[in-house]
């Protein structure tokens, strides 16, 4: 199969992961929702790695590496699953489209990669896209759609995470580097579920809301979905350029807000979808320099 169809289908995947846990977040803890999306690839990576026998030597910066993107990201997903629980899935999930922004700076300042002269034109998409998504706030003051971004925790909380993705995806590249794609994923992920284990300890409040039978389906689901994602994630990678595959998985941001639309029937539709789309182009453009 031609990598586009296992990028396509790992951002279906991930598109899929992010439904589940909006949905189940209406009964469940960020921090369990954590745990789900991060413990249930650890089987899947370390059985392949185990069958293949491709572990890799580590490099000298393996470790250092893992623990800053590994706390990071603990970071990022709790923020993610909180946003996720405090907003609509349409109007927080496209805003991780600004990383690529953030990347512009923490680039050159982590591992002196120098962004590409198209930035200009995928910075403009995604700011505009950005708008679209609040539209309808415009005719409170031209600013009123960015300030929303500002004022309501959930579209705050996912510039976060956009924000701290910036600094992981720098650190993900030096730890895949000092290992494979593979070994490195099953290392975050299982970093990722220490930390969230932790959190149990220090958040002591109550994590399910709800039967037990019918959370664990839904916590079964998206760990399967955040599994798939990254397995086909890494296929594609295996075969095809790093900046192409990114562009695809990248339309899962559409994909999202479509479900949301659909299945959660959230509000403006037709402004968030358009900005979506604008967002996805604008990351393709930074992506692939055209």
């Amino acid at each position: 199969m031609h990598w586009f169809y296992f990028a396509l289908l790992a951002a279906t995947s991930e598109s899929l992961k992010d439904l589940c846990s909006k949905y189940g977040l209406r009964t469940i803890s960020p921090q369990l929702a954590g745990l789900a999306a991060s413990t249930t690839p650890i089987p899947l990576f370390l059985g392949i790695l185990l069958f293949t026998d491709s572990f890799p030597s580590l490099g000298p910066q393996y470790f250092p590496a893992l623990l800053l993107s590994g706390t990071l990201n603990i970071l990022a997903l709790f923020q993610f699953m909180r946003a996720l629980q405090a907003s609509d899935m349409s109007l927080a999930i496209p805003l991780v489209s600004f990383t690529p922004i953030f990347l512009l700076f923490t680039s050159p300042l982590l591992i002196a990669d120098v962004p590409n002269t198209h930035a200009v034109g995928g910075i403009l998409c995604i700011v505009t896209g950005a708008y679209l998504l609040q539209i309808q706030l415009a005719h409170q003051g031209w600013l009123a759609p960015f300030l929303a971004m500002a004022s309501h925790p959930g579209p705050r909380r996912m510039l976060s995470v956009a924000l701290i993705y910036s600094i992981t995806s720098n650190f993900d590249k030096i730890g895949v580097q000092n290992s494979s794609p593979l070994f490195w994923s099953l290392s975050i992920t299982s970093m990722m579920t220490v930390g969230f284990l932790f959190m149990f300890r220090v958040m002591l409040r109550p994590t399910v809301a709800a039967p037990l039978t019918p959370i664990l389906g839904i916590l079964i689901a998206i760990g399967l979905f955040q599994a798939m994602s990254l397995y086909f994630h890494n296929i594609a990678l295996s075969v095809g350029s790093v900046p192409s595959v990114i562009a695809i998985k990248r339309t899962s941001i559409l994909f999202a807000v479509l479900w949301g639309i659909l299945f959660l029937r959230e509000p403006q539709g037709k402004e968030r979808l358009a900005g979506a789309a604008l967002m996805v182009i604008g990351v393709t453009i930074m992506a692939l320099g055209i």
